[in-house]
């Protein structure tokens, strides 16, 4: 349950426009008859796929079946839960949202503490940097890295002075030794008070993707060992979940739709410094899982820069294998002369830079160079068989279909080998399925909601006119999908306002990509009543023939009460479909 009471929510969504918020993040939404259309900001496309329907409020897309209504769009679209979602369209709507009672749990109270102590320690450690003559050496340094005041700024970069006491300065802000010991500030050794976890470092705070402080990235100034240190894991941070940058690249990346991945901080400060705000970078350990989800939630592509020497070459892959699973585009970049992001922009530019983002290849091409690379002089078919197992590894694990394809294709072309071997060897590796091929012309088809045409057809007329849902039973629907839509529609006919979008609020969010399709179609029905009459009475007596079919075949030149409904129901049924119906 929402926290935020129904009338609430249904005063936001009638002072919410959907066209004007969806325009805000796609500008070039442009009217297509009663709806707008435009090319898909959650996914890649050439052609438009992705329509707003003003009378209903609500968007949906038919390339990548997203779909909703304003709270989904901005859910989406921001990547935020529905109460956050709500609380933003609140303020642009001057709605007061007063949420029910529902107390925070010890979990949660001790998460907040923790930030808030994080976002004081972060305060602290950057005023150092700025103000303190302890800190003259941490300034030399990032003066030698070229690190620009602004960036210095954006980034809040800070310094823990050799005779910190963050325990001591936090008691005075009224947090336990406990508190700071778990926040990864200071560390208990039993010894009595807790010693400052970071001494003499350069400090680079570590945002979550809502902005808050979890931790902090570290680089010993002296001799210290390990030159460089994060925070310890703790119930706010955890390496593995977070991405330096991220955040400060947020609104660029909503915009581009594209994040890129680089290997450390002074490779994405740099790239900020620059202009490419779309940077960021895994916590000094190879991509994971969940950093993975993280870029999928904001962006459709990723393209991974790598140092070029042959560790760089196996991190960019496992990075790349990972984000191809999630179905993001992927591609990989190499950086000229052997030298880091953070060097070759300092010494290039951004445009060079850029130059190097745009020759970046995808990673069957990239697996085939390498392949290639370790194989001198002229190649034998042994060698053509080693390298195409090798790339065929990765092509056989893109859930892509046609890219799938496309990749084969150019395997075969850059071995000049034929692409049919290739799919043999593909089908031929043990435990793998035949590798699909394009989908012919006579395939059952299904409509792309997800529903099958016939029902689709029945509830297109029942989202035109919601009472009629109760002359439709539910034997009339052949899929579970499209039973439970009817159910909904059966719960807000007759309902005042955006009744769209509590059909939305009442399907589960399996169904709501099936509904939204039908939302949008915007085909003019002017006697709904008549039609569905037409539909059902046509449905009927398709399934009336197909039960007594095999019987009347069975009786091949009888004339009996059967045969001569079986002609009747013949007569009938393409009778109504000569009609148009």
């Amino acid at each position: 349950m929402s926290l935020i009471p129904d009338d609430v929510l249904e005063n936001i969504r009638t002072r919410v426009d959907i066209v004007d918020l969806v325009r805000e993040f796609v500008p070039q939404l442009q009217r297509a008859g009663r709806n707008f259309k435009a090319r898909c900001p959650f996914h890649q496309e050439r052609t438009p796929s992705f329509i707003v329907t003003p009378e209903r409020q609500t968007f949906h897309c038919f390339g990548c079946g997203s779909g909703g209504d304003v709270f989904a769009f901005v859910m989406k679209m921001e990547s935020l839960s529905f109460t956050e979602a709500a609380e933003k369209l609140a303020d642009r709507a001057g709605v007061k949202i007063v949420k029910r009672e529902e107390a925070l749990g010890p979990a949660d109270q001790e998460r907040l503490k923790l930030k808030e102590l994080l976002e004081l320690a972060a305060a602290f450690y950057h005023e150092t940097l700025l103000r303190s003559s302890a800190a003259a050496g941490a300034r030399k340094y990032l003066a030698q890295r070229k690190v620009s005041p602004e960036a210095i700024s954006a980034f809040r970069l800070g310094y823990a002075p050799k005779a910190g006491n963050v325990a001591a300065r936090a008691a005075r802000k009224g947090f336990s030794p406990q508190l700071v010991v778990k926040a990864g500030l200071a560390s208990d050794r039993g010894q009595g008070s807790p010693r400052d976890y970071f001494f003499d470092r350069v400090l680079y705070p570590i945002q979550d993707a809502k902005g808050a402080t979890v931790g902090f990235g570290a680089r010993a100034l002296g001799e210290a060992m390990p030159k460089y240190l994060n925070s310890p894991e703790s119930p706010v941070f955890s390496k593995g979940r977070v991405l330096y940058g991220l955040f400060a690249g947020l609104p660029a990346i909503r915009k581009e739709r594209r994040v890129v991945l680089m290997e450390g901080y002074m490779d994405v400060m740099a790239a900020h410094q620059y202009g490419l705000k779309v940077a960021c970078a895994p916590l000094g350990t190879a991509l994971t899982l969940d950093q993975v989800a993280l870029v999928k939630r904001y962006a459709c592509e990723a393209v991974v820069v790598f140092d070029a020497d042959r560790a760089g070459e196996s991190a960019a892959l496992r990075s790349a294998e990972l984000l191809l699973a999630s179905g993001l585009g992927v591609r990989i970049a190499t950086v000229p002369q052997g030298k880091d992001p953070d060097e070759f922009l300092h010494g290039h530019g951004l445009a060079a830079f850029e130059k190097c983002l745009e020759g970046a290849v995808d990673m069957a091409e990239f697996q085939t160079e390498l392949a290639l690379k370790r194989r001198s002089g002229q190649l034998g078919p042994a060698d053509k068989s080693a390298v195409a197992r090798e790339v065929l590894e990765t092509i056989e694990r893109c859930p892509d279909e046609i890219v799938k394809g496309e990749w084969l294709r150019r395997l075969a072309q850059r071995l000049r080998v034929g692409e049919e071997s290739l799919r043999l060897q593909l089908v031929k590796r043990p435990g793998k399925a035949r590798p699909s091929r394009p989908a012919s012309a006579s395939s059952p088809s299904r409509a792309a909601s997800g529903l099958a045409a016939a029902d689709q057809e029945v509830l297109a007329l029942l989202i035109k006119k919601p009472a009629l849902a109760a002359s439709v039973g539910e034997e009339e629907l052949s899929s579970p999908c499209a039973r439970r839509i009817w159910k909904a529609l059966g719960s807000v006919a007759g309902a005042e306002g955006a009744w769209s979008a509590r059909l939305l609020d009442a399907l589960e969010p399996e169904d709501r990509p099936a509904a939204s399709r039908l939302l949008v179609d915007d085909r003019p029905c002017p006697e709904p009543e008549a039609t569905l009459a037409l539909i059902l009475a046509r449905r009927r007596c398709e399934r009336r023939i197909k039960e007594i079919e095999p019987l009347v075949q069975a009786m091949v030149g009888q004339d009996n009460d059967l045969t001569k409904e079986y002609r009747r129901l013949m007569a009938e049924l393409y009778g109504s479909k000569n009609s148009g119906t």
